[in-house]
């Protein structure tokens, strides 16, 4: 687990803030909260599960902890990784896709956090298809992102589009799409799939799949 190796750094949060966010913009960032449970911390995911209908409400005390949590395995990863050689690239968990519809769509018609949402949900599927995590796995997350008023089905831009804009990706390497998969229930790693792989994924998962 990430929290084992964090050592404490300071942080100043003023939680009072979240309260003058509209609805769509406090979902957006519950999106990068739910993203370190996968990576880096199962427990943490189950914690927001149980909690996720007080998290919405914005309650301050489970705002508080998420908050917290979220800052201290963002900087143990951080801080074994600070030149982004390798374990970093875990945070972008979602956002090869997300990116990918950012830009298809034209920026600022989904949100950031709505994006890498729907990213998690496809990049889990595609970590499925590796045969790494099980579609128990993969259903128990997108319900989550789903509970958090979060989209789960990615427009439909087509695969090849998909692709040609993940090739543009900061991970691709002359052209190798580079994914952020789960490994295990809380363990991520980056790697790079078939794109017969990514079509199917993108196919399922697409509002017209």
């Amino acid at each position: 687990m990430v929290g084992a190796f964090y050592q404490p750094r300071v942080v100043v949060c003023d939680l009072d803030t979240l309260s003058t966010l509209p609805p769509r913009e406090f979902s957006a960032g519950l999106a990068e909260v739910i993203k370190y449970g996968p990576i880096a911390d199962m427990a943490f995911l189950e914690w927001i599960e149980k909690n996720l209908a007080g998290l919405v409400a914005r309650d301050p005390v489970l705002l508080a902890h998420a908050v917290r949590r979220s800052c201290e395995i963002k900087a143990a990863v951080v801080g074994v990784d600070e030149r982004e050689s390798g374990l970093r690239a875990i945070l972008n968990f979602g956002h090869t896709f997300g990116h990918a519809i950012e830009a298809g769509l034209g920026y600022g018609k989904w949100l950031h956090g709505e994006a890498v949402a729907c990213g998690m949900v496809m990049a889990s599927h595609l970590s499925q298809r590796l045969r790494l995590v099980d579609a128990a796995f993969v259903e128990r997350l997108t319900r989550i992102i789903r509970d958090a008023k979060l989209p789960v089905l990615a427009p439909a831009l087509g695969a090849q589009r998909f692709l040609e804009l993940m090739r543009l990706d900061k991970k691709a390497e002359a052209g190798e799409i580079r994914f952020i998969v789960i490994d295990r229930p809380g363990s991520a790693s980056m790697r790079p799939a078939p794109d017969a792989l990514v079509r199917e994924v993108i196919e399922h998962c697409s509002a017209t799949g």
